[in-house]
Formats: C-alpha cells, structure tokens, sequence
C-alpha cells in the first residue's frame, strides 16, 4: 500500500471538472455519501482545478469507519416482556457485569452471524414463527416493553437489509434473534458460543 503525506501530488478523474486532473493530498472535512455526517480532517487527494475531494487514499479510511460507528439511530421495537428477560438471562451468561449495553452487543452479534450465513434468512423466519406460537404456562397476560438501542448507521443498514432479504419486520426479525439467542445461550448447560462471547465482551469492557 503507497503511503501518501500532505503535499504529495497524483492525478485521477474529477466529477466536478469531468476529466482527469492533478491533484494534490490535503487534509478536508469529508462527508459520508449518504450525507449522514463527515469525517474530519483526514488526508484527501484534492483537485487542483476545483478544489473538490476527488479520491480518498486507503490510509483514511479506517477514520472514516471509525466516523461513521459514531453516527448513531435508533432501533426500537415492542416486544414481549419475556424476549427481555431472555436477553438479560443471556447478558448475565457473558458478563458478571450485564447491563443494557449486554443486550445491545447480543443482538448485533447474533444479527450480523445470521446476515452473513446462507441459510440465515429462512431460519430467522422459522425463530420468529416458533417465538410467535410460543405461549405461557399460565393463562397469564405477558406486558409488551420497549426494547430501545442507539445503534451504528452501519449497523442499522445492515439489519435492514437482512429485514428485506428475510421478508420480516424490524420487530419480527427482533423476536427471531431472540429465539435464536435463547436455544443457542441461555438454554443449554454449556453454551458452545459461550466461551468466544465472553473473550469477546471481556475485551469490550477492558
């Protein structure tokens, strides 16, 4: 990877001039695409026609990732008092310290492990079905609550799309990671995800 400092001097194609054009590496304030937010302050090759950001070197990059996490949304949903309970029944099994953030860090992990598996959208919606079917014991009224988390614009993009490409609700695609987490964690003795949750949570608290 070539290392470029301030001044350094390159050439690529300019949208705003439409042409290839010289230019040269200064530090800018730069905006994310989708107009969320910006980075700034990072090295950026600069026209030297127009004076618009035209490129952004690799070495920048990391910064703009690190901006973007910052650049929070909420995600909210309504759900039964009893998907909360196994979320935090799941906290206490990875941290002797669980609190809130615990549930927020159980969903985005078991989120992004089912987005990325080939058969993670039809199982979402098997675990949403089996929440839904799932009844209490007792004819006993189960309160709905809010589960409420601020959450990366990263993060958030890549829930929805795994919501669109399952065919699921926010809320429904919620319920399902819920059940997933409850039969994969809480349920069994000795949770086989147990020991790499806990490193994991272990270098988020240290």
């Amino acid at each position: 990877m070539k290392l470029y400092s301030a001044g350094d001097k390159s050439k690529a194609i300019c949208e705003t001039c439409q042409d290839m054009v010289e230019t040269t590496f200064l530090y800018r304030d730069v905006p994310f695409d989708d107009g969320t937010g910006k980075v700034k302050d990072i090295l950026a090759s600069v026209c030297d026609r127009c004076g618009e950001v035209v490129a952004i070197p690799a070495q920048s990059l990391p910064a703009i990732r690190r901006a973007r996490e910052k650049v929070e949304v909420s995600l909210e949903a309504q759900v039964p008092a009893s998907d909360i309970e196994i979320l935090d029944a799941a906290a206490t099994r990875i941290s002797e310290r669980a609190s809130v953030r615990h549930r927020k860090f159980l969903l985005a992990f078991y989120v992004r492990k089912m987005a990325r598996d080939p058969q993670g959208a039809e199982r979402i919606k098997q675990l949403f079905l089996e929440a839904k079917a799932a009844k209490p014991k007792a004819k006993v009224k189960v309160p709905r609550k809010r589960l409420s988390f601020k959450v990366s614009h990263d993060f958030e993009e890549e829930f929805a799309a795994f919501a669109k490409i399952s065919g699921l609700k926010k809320t429904q695609v919620l319920r399902g990671v819920v059940r997933e987490i409850r039969s994969d964690l809480v349920a069994p003795e000795y949770p086989a995800s147990l020991p790499q949750l806990r490193e994991l949570v272990a270098t988020m608290e240290s």
